[in-house]
């Protein structure tokens, strides 16, 4: 694949041991675009710009050969005489392996205001509660990581001091995402110090050398302020982490897009504060990971970015000089718009100098470099991180809907689809190879149309192309004609099938298409219809347009961006109901209120629904329903009792013709109002969650409506 370069650097061949004739090509610079003979006598190329790439080529032997892309290595940077200087070493398709056909060496001087970082990316899995490559730090980097720390009441304990609104934000029900749904933010990774890092020497971790560390700070270790009185908490934490440390596995991670971010760190941060990920960021730049998961980034700091880090600087810390030095962080991106999907963001590593070794630990999951080779007997692998091969606690009943058990996604009962649904397949088993491939789609019984959507993937070769540059074009295209169920070349939207080409950034080249899940329900749906299921088609066709045999698959899903609506009709006393903001005058303290509301999903797909009561500033007041039989104030899906379909309070108690309930409601207290009140305000709100995924995460739940009244109560006077 293709080297990944930034800023201005002198290229020259070091060395040539090859049979075959060997090139390089330089592309997306300012100044050195073209193709150079991969022999000693070619003078240095001058290259400059801010993003370019470098690819090694070879040319076999033999009657109509034509050049080839040849198998590139980064080597080890060094510094020295005033130069920073890397080979790149590469591999042909000869019979020998050992990456010394043609070796480049690249070099550029040093100086106060150019950066380079360097290193090698691994991933982990398996049972890993923390991230195990940070000897210094207990740090988390994926929500499912967080939500197992949070059921163990020390561990619980020491976090909600540290980022308390974090968790309450993690815990609480959020708003229904818009449709069609975004891809998903990054985590920002937590941070809990274990013990003082040691000071940096000469850029190079005290590790193990294949690990990645936290940056060496020279300022006050992040949550200082909070760890230095509370020792038993960090041992506690250290526990937890080396009880699981021997079931994780590392391994090197190519065709990795990362993005370099500098960071300033928040006035909290500065104080000795937890990392919250939350300070002004910029970007510095991109590059790709080689065959072996290793890296090169160069950028510059100009006079204004130094002068920024004045305020980014702790009174009576290190020596100004090193605080000036950026902070920062690191992202596993799928693309390079801004629109583009972060699938991972390391923590902080702070007071980077020039030249610097990191290593970088990131969890596997997210991110998804797709199988090596067709997994579960079929093409079509995934949708988002839900399997949807047999034998991983994932299954697909008759007409699409989706329990997912498995913990490496998001885990629901007989779930619907909605929002932007990114289909992942691979046919790397099939022979002759895939070139091409069509989705279709269709109602089940109807007619097959081709899938249109337009997809895009990062090209090594095109990053840096343009300043707008987000991806290059997958599809859809119309210039192959293909042979379409066996029958004479016509011209149908059709793909690249990009997923085993080393010139595309490995992270998600499985990816298939993005299909927007609200178009094709809609399309061939009335609002009113139920079942809403759409059957998906991917087939794969060989260089001539040919159908490749058995490179072909189909699913069935089950589509529903439908909302949840609600209301609460009334509250009324005794048979009156006021309306909007009506003052109830209560004839005793704990009067009964009658609540009529209606919460109702068409397609049966909620998943909880609650009536809940706040009393002044969001004080909760716990009601029941005295009136039996009672009236559920609270419901969850419950696949035994409900079957298929949930739909709200169509399930509860006495239900009318439009789904409205009634619950005769007092305080369990005894009382609305606390002792020494005469008057406060109420709000009567109810809530629910759909049971919808994307293939990322389950919709969360939403506030349907909210009804504000006044009581009072005059005790009579004696």
């Amino acid at each position: 694949m293709a080297i990944t370069m930034q800023g201005n650097w002198t290229v020259s061949v070091k060395s040539k041991t090859a049979a075959f004739q060997q090139r390089f090509v330089i592309q997306g610079s300012d100044s050195a675009d073209g193709v150079y003979a991969g022999d000693v006598s070619t003078p240095p190329v001058h290259v400059t710009g801010a993003q370019w790439t470098i690819a090694i080529e070879h040319l076999p032997t033999g009657k109509g050969a034509t050049w080839k892309p040849s198998a590139e290595r980064l080597g080890t940077p060094s510094a020295m005489g005033g130069q920073i200087v890397f080979d790149i070493l590469s591999n042909d398709t000869g019979a020998d392996q050992d990456y010394d056909d043609l070796i480049l060496t690249c070099s550029m001087a040093q100086s106060p205001t150019d950066y380079v970082v360097y290193g090698r990316v691994r991933s982990y899995a398996g049972l890993c509660r923390a991230n195990p490559c940070f000897p210094f730090y207990f740090v988390i980097d994926t929500p499912l990581q967080l939500a197992e720390l949070l059921k163990h009441p020390t561990l619980r304990e020491t976090l909600e001091q540290l980022y308390g609104d974090r968790i309450r934000q993690f815990e609480r029900r959020i708003p229904f995402p818009p449709i069609p749904e975004p891809d998903p933010p990054p985590f920002r990774p937590m941070m809990v110090p274990l013990r003082s890092a040691p000071p940096e020497e000469a850029g190079v971790s005290q590790a193990a050398p294949e690990m990645s560390v936290v940056a060496r700070s020279s300022r006050p270790p992040l949550g200082t302020a909070v760890f230095n009185n509370e020792l038993s908490y960090v041992r506690d934490f250290a526990r937890f982490k080396d009880a699981f440390k021997f079931y994780c596995e590392v391994k090197n991670q190519p065709g990795l897009l990362l993005r370099f971010v500098e960071y300033d760190r928040t006035e909290d941060e500065l104080a000795g504060g937890p990392y919250t990920g939350t300070g002004d960021r910029q970007t510095l730049g991109l590059t790709v990971t080689d065959e072996r998961g290793n890296y090169l980034c160069r950028f510059t700091q100009t006079l204004p970015d130094i002068a920024a880090e004045t305020e980014d600087v702790v009174s009576g810390g290190a020596p100004l000089a090193t605080q000036l030095r950026p902070d920062l962080l690191v992202q596993v991106v799928s693309g390079t718009g801004g629109t583009a999907g972060v699938l991972f963001e390391t923590g902080l590593f702070s007071d980077i100098p020039n030249f610097k070794r990191i290593n970088l630990c990131l969890p596997e999951s997210v991110i998804n470099p797709g199988p090596t080779a067709c997994q579960g007997g079929r093409a079509i692998q995934s949708i988002g991180n839900i399997w949807v091969i047999s034998g991983l606690g994932n299954t697909l009943d008759a007409q699409g809907r989706i329990t997912a058990t498995n913990s490496l996604g998001p885990q629901l009962t007989r779930g619907a689809w909605a929002g932007r649904l990114h289909l992942f397949a691979c046919f790397t088993d099939a022979k002759p190879a895939v070139a091409y491939y069509t989705i279709r789609f269709r109602r089940p019984g109807g007619g097959w149309a081709f899938v249109q959507e337009y997809h895009e993937h990062p090209k090594i070769s095109d990053i840096g192309s343009s300043p707008d540059y987000t991806g290059t074009k997958v599809g859809p295209f119309t210039t192959v004609p293909l042979k379409v169920d066996g029958g004479p070349p016509q011209t149908v939207p059709y793909y690249l099938n990009i997923e085993s080409d080393p010139g595309w950034v490995l992270t998600h080249r499985t990816l298939k298409v993005r299909l927007s899940s609200s178009y094709y329900e809609n399309l061939l749906y009335l609002p009113e219809q139920d079942p809403r299921t759409v059957e998906f088609w991917i087939e794969g066709y060989d260089s001539t347009g040919k159908k490749v045999p058995g490179a072909d698959d189909k699913i069935k899903l089950y589509l529903d961006n439908r909302p949840i609506t609600g209301d609460i009709a009334s509250i009324a006393m005794g048979g009156v109901a006021p309306g909007e903001c009506g003052l109830f005058d209560l004839p005793t303290p704990n009067a009964t209120l009658t609540v009529r509301f209606r919460v109702h999903q068409p397609g049966g797909f909620v998943n909880s629904y609650n009536l809940s009561v706040l009393r002044g500033s969001a004080t909760p007041v716990a009601v029941q329903d005295v009136v039996a039989p009672p009236q559920p104030l609270s419901l969850v899906y419950d696949e035994p009792t409900h079957g298929n379909t949930f739909f709200g309070t169509a399930n509860a108690v006495g239900p009318d013709l439009d789904n409205y309930v009634v619950a005769e409601l007092q305080a369990v207290a005894g009382a609305w109002l606390p002792g020494g009140k005469n008057f406060c305000a109420f709000a009567f709100e109810i809530h629910a969650a759909p049971r919808t995924t994307n293939g990322y995460g389950v919709f969360g739940g939403y506030r349907l409506d909210t009804e504000l009244i006044g009581i009072s109560y005059n005790p009579p006077t004696p």
